[in-house]
């Protein structure tokens, strides 16, 4: 079945969303977060693979724990 225009948008509203908690629970415990690592994260579209990375930024003691080439598949 074909997604439609209002399914595709609210989905994509859910992983800018995500994507932008991510990054801000990083800036909070760790300041400056890389360019990079911000660009790593903006391209990940797929919501469990945010999940994953929001309960990395959740419990890492610094920004090389958060892996953002794992599982490259479901990006």
């Amino acid at each position: 079945m074909a997604q439609t225009t209002a399914e595709f948008l609210r989905e994509q509203g859910k992983v800018e969303g995500k994507q932008d908690v991510v990054l801000k629970l990083l800036q909070l415990r760790f300041q400056d977060v890389p360019e990079v690592l911000s660009r790593e994260i903006r391209n990940i579209h797929n919501l469990r693979r945010l999940d994953t990375l929001l309960e990395q930024a959740m419990t890492a003691q610094s920004l090389d724990e958060i892996d953002t080439h794992s599982d490259l598949k479901s990006n």
